[in-house]
């Protein structure tokens, strides 16, 4: 039996600042980036990092598709003209492609994006001034990376990915059948690409269909890593299922990266960066295809962007540069995932869009005066600033997780112990502010950037840091003369563990306030985001190749507080890219 939705037409999203946002409650929740398994996360990413800067290249296995053949391929699970030279051709029609990264995060958030996602929509049709289009579900599903938190495991992917969009496409069936396409982000890196691979390589004909999972994997961490180890020490393996399905949606990739005509006058190129740089093979592969067809105009598919948070971002210059792109040449369109908002900018010939908000937590709008501006940013500026403000206080509160405060009272402790003795005749505890004000400096400089931003970071890192090494002075004479005042005589220890649990919560504090202030000035744009985990202003691309071939309509469609009982849609900007337009002069790449 088939079931349509009726298509929901969204209303334009408001400008107005919401403060209040409700948060999933149900397993897995969104992952705390100060918490065990985020260390974990940061682990894997250190130890493929490694393994990246040895020039071991996981993706040595991997034969990327002729792109001819990837058509026909596609071409075929459409049921379209197998013998046709581009994806519209094969279809005669427009072609609707779904565009979504950053996911796999909070499982209710992933639930309600699933929702938003599987949905028909009425949206203003710019081909048709006045009028509006029926767009359904795209004939593509596209992922832009970072498919699940904080590593993109086969568990992870199933869990936080699969279960909740499979449950969705329940509830939303159709009899069509789809194509899935991606490429991997960092976090899919720090598996190996081995979830990603089970999710979107193209399955042997051979094997027995898998059933998509509507059902977690409930596996408690310690447990997993413990069996982990077992099988490590026994030289066995941990079984994994053979692949990841998502209901309706067939894989049909053979690499992380490949090359699609979807019309004579517009090519998709989608690039895989490894955790490093774009390998000489790929480099080869992709920059030749495109130096091949200079009358078509890319769309240009990027793990992040080339420019972030109103600047040129490095990794995304480096990609721009080994895929020979000439902005001058030729229109292209940019589009990326891994800052978890929303950016259009450019105009004409280059369009650069950032669509991350596919369920992860949220980033922020550069806050900082002076940075390049763009036509649309969602969340804007003025709905980030209260945000940033709750920062110092979530940390603080542990709701952030709650590694920050080992590790101050690993700092602290020692040094209150040390100085006991001193502390019994001078009737004050006095930490070592000297060594503590060292250390705190070196870390938080490393943390704002020190090599890029020496100049800023320092200066703030070290009056944080001695601020920081304060506290537990501060702490030890208020509390020992509040006891003076009220008629108390408690033991040196005691104040001591009065102390050390007063000077922690202040320095963590202190450190989410630190963070925030390096989002608040320009310097740093990710951390403090990061530690809020926040689930608003999740979205997704819905994208038309017209029929004719040279033009790509998107809107971009979204949540505000995807957890709200009764919200709906919104259409945070739609847009228009004519693959005929004029190139214009390209804003500088350099810093």
């Amino acid at each position: 039996m088939t079931e349509v939705s009726s298509p929901v037409r969204p209303q334009p999203a408001s400008s107005d600042v919401q403060r209040h946002f409700v948060r999933g409650r149900v397993s897995p929740r969104g992952v705390v980036w100060f918490g065990l398994r985020s260390f974990w996360g940061h682990l894997r990413h250190f130890i493929a990092a490694a393994i990246a800067t040895e020039d071991i290249d996981s993706r040595d296995w991997m034969t990327p598709d002729v792109p001819e053949t990837l058509l026909q391929r596609i071409s075929g699970v459409l049921g379209a003209d197998t013998s046709a030279q581009d994806l519209v051709s094969a279809l005669g029609r427009d072609v609707w492609i779904d565009y979504i990264s950053d996911t796999g995060d909070d499982v209710s958030v992933s639930g309600a994006v699933a929702e938003l996602l599987f949905q028909s929509y009425e949206l203003p049709d710019p081909a048709r001034p006045g009028e509006f289009v029926t767009a359904g579900r795209g004939d593509v599903l596209l992922f832009g990376g970072d498919t699940a938190y904080p590593v993109a495991t086969a568990l992870e992917i199933t869990n936080r990915v699969l279960v909740p969009f499979n449950r969705a496409i329940e509830r939303h069936r159709d009899d069509k059948s789809r194509v899935l396409l991606g490429i991997p982000g960092n976090h899919d890196w720090y598996d190996g690409l081995d979830g990603f691979g089970r999710m979107f390589r193209v399955r042997d004909d051979g094997d027995d269909e898998p059933r998509p999972s509507l059902f977690g994997v409930s596996k408690r961490m310690l447990e997993h890593y413990a069996r982990w180890a077992k099988e490590l020490v026994r030289g066995g393996k941990v079984e994994k299922p053979k692949a990841l399905v998502l209901a309706g949606y067939t894989p049909v990739q053979n690499a992380s990266y490949f090359a699609l005509p979807l019309s004579r006058h517009i090519h998709l190129i989608a690039a895989d960066r490894q955790l490093k740089n774009i390998d000489s093979r790929q480099r080869r592969f992709l920059s030749d295809w495109y130096l091949a067809h200079p009358h078509a105009a890319p769309w240009v598919l990027l793990p992040d962007p080339l420019f972030a948070f109103g600047a040129p971002s490095r990794t995304g210059t480096q990609s721009v540069e080994a895929l020979c792109l000439d902005f001058e040449a030729r229109p292209h369109f940019l589009l990326s995932g891994d800052i978890h908002h929303y950016e259009r900018m450019g105009d004409g010939g280059l369009l650069h869009v950032i669509a991350g908000g596919g369920g992860a937590f949220l980033h922020p709008a550069p806050l900082f005066q002076g940075k390049q501006p763009a036509q649309v940013r969602w969340p804007n500026a003025a709905q980030s600033r209260p945000l940033l403000r709750t920062v110092p206080w979530k940390v603080a509160r542990g709701r952030s997780g709650l590694l920050p405060h080992l590790a101050f009272a690993a700092l602290y402790g020692p040094a209150l112990a040390f100085f006991k003795d001193v502390d019994e005749r001078s009737g004050m505890i006095v930490a070592a502010p000297l060594t503590i004000t060292v250390i705190i400096t070196t870390v938080y400089s490393l943390i704002g950037g020190l090599r890029t931003h020496a100049r800023q970071v320092i200066p703030l890192a070290f009056l944080t840091a001695l601020l920081s090494a304060l506290i537990p002075a501060v702490a030890s004479l208020s509390i020992g003369r509040l006891s003076a005042t009220l008629g108390f005589h408690p033991a040196i220890w005691h104040v001591a563990l009065l102390t050390l649990f007063v000077a922690v919560y202040c320095a963590v504090w202190l450190f989410g306030a630190y963070l925030s202030l390096l989002t608040r000035l320009g310097i740093e744009h990710t951390q403090a985001f990061t530690a809020l985990d926040h689930p608003g202003f999740k979205h997704f691309l819905r994208l038309r190749v017209r029929a004719d071939g040279k033009t790509i309509d998107a809107w971009c469609i979204g949540l505000v507080d995807p957890l709200r009982t009764g919200e709906r849609p919104v259409l945070v900007d739609h847009f228009s890219w004519d693959s005929e337009a004029a190139p214009e002069p390209v804003p500088s790449r350099r810093r």
